[in-house]
Order: structure tokens, then sequence, then C-alpha cells
């Protein structure tokens, strides 16, 4: 197995390589590109991972590690070719190319043996021009149902975001960075969970900066808001006993702020198309659409 994986069509780039690939997506892109914002995120996670002296096979924060590939025979500085591959629930696999008609990346993911089709892979951030081709090849290989979803991608730029207003906190509201203890709570109610989930939470909580709200007077945890693997914001949530009080508007915008203070990058968010609330709490901060992808989530084979 270990030697048809090293023949596979998919080469791993080194950590000086995905240096490389991340200033040719900047130097082509500009740093509004999510293709960008994902090497970046990666390479920071990489940075604090290796500074607390966390092994790269420790299960614990598997969640926090992307491999990144080429094609075996290619050349990424020409096209920028790469497929990402990502576990924490399921696996997720990113992917792009500005090679005008992308047969380094199709004959990528045509042949590679690493992209678990029929076990419920996650498509991540697929271009539209993608999005054909790409659900016929799921389903070739065995991917028996698709879950496709159209989601922007908002975006704030770096000077714009640290200069977001933060509305005042309610008196009977604290904020403050999540803990290992919280992971429990969040996981309770988050829809995503299953197999190393709770696992992926506590990695997120000790290494990615996150906030949640809490009741004054008991300390109960109502409210919270992570950064995602785009360093932007992921996973608010607000429990419904406590909506409709601003708190997600108001921990959106001091997220983000956060975000932005403590790191020179874009701000971003994910958020599927016919989510018109969460557009509309994003608009509001300063967030634009940058970009409609798709997300497609495989069904596992039975």
């Amino acid at each position: 197995m270990a030697d048809k994986q090293d023949k596979d069509i998919l080469r791993p780039l080194n950590d000086s390589e995905v240096d490389e690939l991340l200033q040719l997506y900047l130097s082509k892109y500009g740093p509004l590109n999510f293709h960008y914002l994902l090497f970046y995120n990666q390479r920071k996670w990489d940075r604090q991972l290796e500074k607390a002296g966390i092994s790269a096979t420790d299960p614990s924060f598997i969640s926090l590690r992307k491999t990144f590939y080429t094609h075996r025979n290619g050349d990424f500085r020409q096209y920028g070719t790469y497929v990402s591959l990502h576990r924490d629930v399921v696996q997720s696999v990113s992917f792009f190319t500005w090679q005008p008609n992308e047969i380094e990346l199709f004959e990528c993911l045509q042949q590679t043996q690493r992209i678990e089709w029929r076990q419920g892979a996650l498509l991540t951030n697929v271009d539209p021009d993608y999005c054909d081709r790409i659900k016929s090849l799921a389903l070739q290989r065995g991917a028996p149902v698709l879950h496709p979803r159209q989601c922007y991608g908002m975006v704030l730029d770096h000077q714009q975001a640290v200069a977001v207003q933060v509305p005042e906190l309610l008196t009977d509201f604290e904020l403050r960075p999540l803990v290992d203890e919280d992971a429990q709570a969040v996981h309770s109610i988050w829809p995503n969970k299953g197999e190393g989930s709770l696992d992926y939470l506590k990695a997120l909580i000790k290494f990615n900066r996150t906030l949640g709200a809490c009741r004054s007077d008991t300390g109960e945890l109502i409210a919270w808001i992570f950064q995602n693997d785009f360093s932007g914001l992921g996973m608010l949530q607000v429990l419904p006993k406590a909506e409709r009080r601003g708190l997600g508007g108001l921990l959106a915008a001091a997220m983000t702020r956060l975000i932005a203070k403590t790191e020179k990058v874009t701000v971003t968010a994910w958020i599927v198309s016919n989510n018109f609330r969460s557009e509309a709490l994003l608009r509001r901060i300063g967030y634009r659409q940058s970009i409609m992808n798709e997300w497609i989530k495989l069904e596992p084979a039975s």
C-alpha cells in the first residue's frame, strides 16, 4: 500500500515549496484570494504546532494539518496546480490551477488514489468552472450521492477590519476566549459532529482564536465564534434562548477586529447562499461578496 501511495500521481510538497506556492498565489491573485488564505493559515498552524512540540503524527491534532500536493510530473511554479487533503470529521479536499485547460489538475483528480470518493469526502471551495466535471468524476469514482451547496465567500480587507466598530456589550453578558472545558458544550449541539470531532474542536480552541459570550451571573456559555482554516470567521452560534440580543453581530465584529489586530490578513467568511440572515449580519459589519463557489459533500457508499 505504501509503495502504491509513493507512486501516486499526487506528489507531496515540502514546507519550502508550500511557501513558494503561497507567494505565487499572493503575487497572482492578491491577499483576498481564498486559496492564498488557505496556504497562509496552514503555515501559521504549522509554526504553532512546531513551537508547541506536537508530533506530526499526533492524532489529537490531525485536524490542523493539511498536506499539499501537486502533479508528480508537473511544475507547480508554472500553473500553481495543487490539491490539498485534510482530515477533521471527514476528509476535506481543496484544489485549483491557473492552467488554461486544467489538464494537470484533472489528471491528478482522476488518477490519484488518495481521495476518499466512496468514504464521504468534502470537496471545498470548488470553482464554478470545475463543478460539472467534478460531480461527474465523483459519481464515476463510486460516490453514490452528492450534496452540493453554493456558498458565498465574503471578504473584508485588513484596513477595514482593523477599524470595525464593535457594538457595546450588554451588561448581562461577558466575552472571553473559549477554553478546553467549553469544547463539550459546543460539541453537544454542533451539527457536524462525528468521529474525531471533539478533538477537532479542542484543537481549534487551543491554537485558534475563539470568543464566547457568557451570562454575567452564572457564567453559562450561550454564544461563540471560531476562527476558521482560512483565518476568517466560522462556526458562529447563538443558543435559541439568547437570540435577538445582538450577540451574533457583536461576536462577528469582535472576532473580525481581533483577527485584524493580530494578523495582517484579509478577514473572510463562508456562508451558504440562501443564509440571508448571516449575509446581512456580515454586510452590516462591512463584508462584501467576493466569489460564489460550491462545497460538495459526498455521501459515503454503503
